[in-house]
């Protein structure tokens, strides 16, 4: 594998051969492990750290505020507007230190859009905060609904454009754009239709469901290609949500709408457009969110192609290591783990769970403190 380096990332090439060997189930001198931390101490550390799992993606303002940045007065600009967007998250990314196999990364279309390929179908997006968006339903009848499908002129879209193609020309050398959240067809046509209501259609308009999941699949491809067509311009390469590498085609795959429905349902109308997305794309991590969805968790092991999971415990639930079979599990289907986690907990994984195809995701106080665990690790394996 050829040399590469980043301007904050001197140890790249070594990050990449170690996450290679990782989407194939195998391990080098050590299980991949992603550690950020503040270069130097700042105030609002415990903010830092409580937005570390996603550092410059949802809640890169909190480090800024913590220094005292004055409230956002245009919530639209904060999003959008390149002149502002790029300069804040590469101030960020200069005061991070990555560590492990965590790489400069910068989401120029904030995640903290969630599903906006519901927006770039249609939907109007209203700004909350610095760290969450609103959508507005749009499918009010079935038999009025317009079709879905890629639409170059789409307003959003073509802002989003802009913001990949100005990030991925000014961070060549520097950091890896990554793509917009466009979730799963399954969570996008909940947004575009309303949860409840959707939970009524699994009942009453299954028939409507299929026909508009076909298209948003096919909509959600399109997308999908169009966004990495843009940065490929200037580099190579694959991440996503979860800021990991990969050489080959590679994407997170979502349903948390399945937390509402029963495993049959979800089998039937949202599973098969999963395994085609696994089909599409070389390699596919489903990101698993909370207890709810634990529920669909044999059928997702069963797709062939699906290379892992991410689990994410959720809001209230007891912390990462709490889920010891859960983890074991997954792997003793032959799926590899991405899982984020305290410091504290990182001993207890490693020792509990195999090293083949296990990822973790933390952080750390200092610089000291990460390279102090990324040694350990080693010693723990």
């Amino acid at each position: 594998m050829s040399e590469c380096t980043l301007l904050h990332k001197d140890d790249f090439s070594e990050a990449k051969d170690r996450m290679e060997a990782w989407w194939q189930g195998e391990v080098l001198d050590r299980i991949p492990l992603k550690v950020t931390a503040p270069k130097k101490e700042i105030k609002g550390l415990k903010e830092w750290i409580l937005s570390s799992a996603f550092p410059l993606v949802k809640s890169d303002m909190q480090i800024f505020r913590a220094e005292g940045e004055k409230k956002i007065e245009n919530l639209e600009n904060y999003f959008i507007n390149p002149e502002e967007v790029i300069p804040r998250i590469e101030k960020l990314i200069e005061k991070t230190y990555w560590g492990g196999e965590a790489f400069p990364v910068m989401f120029p279309v904030s995640i903290g859009m969630v599903a906006i390929l519901a927006a770039y179908l249609g939907c109007s997006l209203k700004y909350v905060d610095t760290n969450s968006t609103w959508i507005k339903k749009i499918i009010k009848s079935w038999e009025k609904r317009k079709r879905f499908e890629f639409d170059p002129y789409n307003d959003l879209w073509k802002k989003s454009k802009i913001l990949l193609e100005k990030a991925s020309e000014r961070g060549f050398g520097k950091y890896i754009v990554g793509i917009p959240d466009l979730n799963g067809p399954g969570e996008v046509l909940a947004l575009l239709r309303g949860h409840t209501e959707l939970c009524f259609d699994i009942i009453e308009n299954p028939n409507e469901i299929v026909k508009a999941m076909r298209e948003i699949n096919d909509a959600w491809l399109r997308y999908w290609e169009a966004c990495h067509g843009i940065i490929h311009q200037y580099m190579g390469g694959y991440t996503n949500m979860f800021a990991v590498w990969s050489n080959l085609p590679a994407t997170d795959l979502q349903c948390d709408f399945s937390c509402f429905i029963s495993p049959e349902d979800f089998d039937k109308l949202f599973l098969p457009y999963i395994e085609e997305q696994t089909e599409w794309i070389s390699r596919t991590i489903y990101h698993l969110d909370g207890p709810d969805s634990i529920r669909h968790i044999d059928s997702l092991l069963a797709l062939p192609k699906l290379d892992g999971i991410q689990w994410v415990p959720g809001a209230g639930s007891p912390s990462m290591s709490n889920w010891i079979p859960l983890l074991q599990k997954i792997q003793d289907a032959g799926k590899i783990l991405i899982i984020a986690c305290e410091k504290h907990e990182v001993k207890t994984l490693v020792k509990e769970l195999k090293p083949e195809g296990i990822l973790i995701d933390t952080t750390c106080g200092s610089i000291r403190e990460a390279e102090e665990l990324l040694k350990n690790v080693k010693k723990w394996m």
